[in-house]
Parts: structure tokens; C-alpha cells; sequence
């Protein structure tokens, strides 16, 4: 029901004005509702921004700006993302939720526990520079504090050399040392 609806039916109820929509009073309730329809649909907007699944505009890129999203086109996948996110809570401490929120923020990373070390060795598939500090973010923002941090950036790493199922000759043939292997273009990060 409109706001100019809502006031004509109550005014009509008392039997007081004469409402034939060409009276001053139904110039003056049109008016007046024009006003308060404005007020009435920023309300509505303001309700809808106000939660993730009925977000679509400031609301969604409010929260996606707090947790350092870059936003996808799908606004359901966005919703989901930052829905995501925040059910984050300090008992997703496993290898799966870990690698979760790498997933959730759209980044492509493997994570490794390393218990005997006491940290935990993630994978990074991506390497140009932008994606590499939203990871490094991410990282920061979710691993679990108490546990150090190597985040791999490098092409060679032994991950994808143990992947690979190299022999001892083909590793040889690289030419690379063991120390090679380990300080590739400066790829290793410890946080």
C-alpha cells in the first residue's frame, strides 16, 4: 500500500473531507505522499543494505571493502563470498578450512600442515604481484597466529617437483642446486 493510499482510506473513514481526487485536500495528500514515498523506498533500501542476502549495492561493497574482496559481476557469488567469510569463526583451524578461505577469496592456493615445524607451508598458484599481496592479506588476516606462516610464490617449488615425479637424473639436468631450489627468485615468504 502506497503512502497516498494509506491516507486517502483513513481520511475517507471519518466522513470529514470529501475525497474525489480533484479536491485541494487530494492535492495536497499527493503531495505529501510523494514526500513520504521518497522517505518510505530509502528505508527499504536502507533494510536491504543492511543484510548480506539482500544486499546488492553499498551494503555488499561496504563489507567487501572491510575484508579486502575484489568484487566478482555475480552478485550472488559476491554475497556468498562475504557470507563466507564471516562465518569464519576461531574453530576453522583445519587443513580444509584453512584452504576454504583461500577458496572463498577466489585465490588458488594448496595448504600444507607441517607439525613436527610448527607452521603451516601454502602453496601459491598465482604470481603476478597483485594476487600475491591479496594472499600474503588473506594469510594474515585467517592463518591461525599461533602457527608460522611459509607462503611459496616460487615456479619451482618442491611441491610441484614432488608432483612432477622427477627421477635424479632429470633433477640433475637442471642444473639447480638444493639451495637453488629453495631461494627461487626470492618466492618463499615467512609470516
Amino acid at each position: 500500500m502506497t503512502a497516498l493510499t494509506s491516507m486517502i482510506s483513513r481520511m475517507k473513514e471519518t466522513g470529514i473531507y470529501k475525497l474525489d481526487s480533484d479536491t485541494l485536500v487530494d492535492y495536497e495528500l499527493r503531495a505529501y505522499a510523494a514526500g513520504l514515498d521518497m522517505v518510505i523506498n530509502q528505508f527499504s533500501e536502507l533494510e536491504n543494505e543492511s543484510f548480506i542476502r539482500t544486499a546488492k549495492g553499498y551494503g555488499l561493497s561496504n563489507r567487501e571493502n572491510l575484508l579486502k574482496f575484489s568484487p566478482c559481476e555475480n552478485t550472488e557469488d559476491r554475497r556468498n563470498s562475504v557470507m563466507g567469510c564471516c562465518s569464519i569463526t576461531p574453530n576453522n583451524f583445519t587443513k580444509s578450512d584453512m584452504e576454504n578461505v583461500f577458496k572463498i577469496r577466489g585465490q588458488n592456493t594448496e595448504v600444507f600442515e607441517c607439525p613436527a615445524e610448527n607452521k603451516i607451508y601454502v602453496n601459491c598458484m598465482e604470481l603476478n604481484e597483485d594476487e600475491k599481496k591479496k594472499i600474503i592479506d588473506t594469510a594474515k588476516m585467517f592463518l591461525p597466529a599461533h602457527l608460522d606462516a611459509e607462503l611459496d610464490f616460487r615456479c619451482v617449488s618442491w611441491n610441484n617437483i614432488d608432483s612432477k615425479k622427477y627421477t635424479f637424473d632429470n633433477m640433475e639436468g637442471f642444473g639447480l642446486t638444493w639451495n637453488d631450489i629453495d631461494n627461487y627468485e626470492n618466492g618463499l615468504i615467512k609470516i
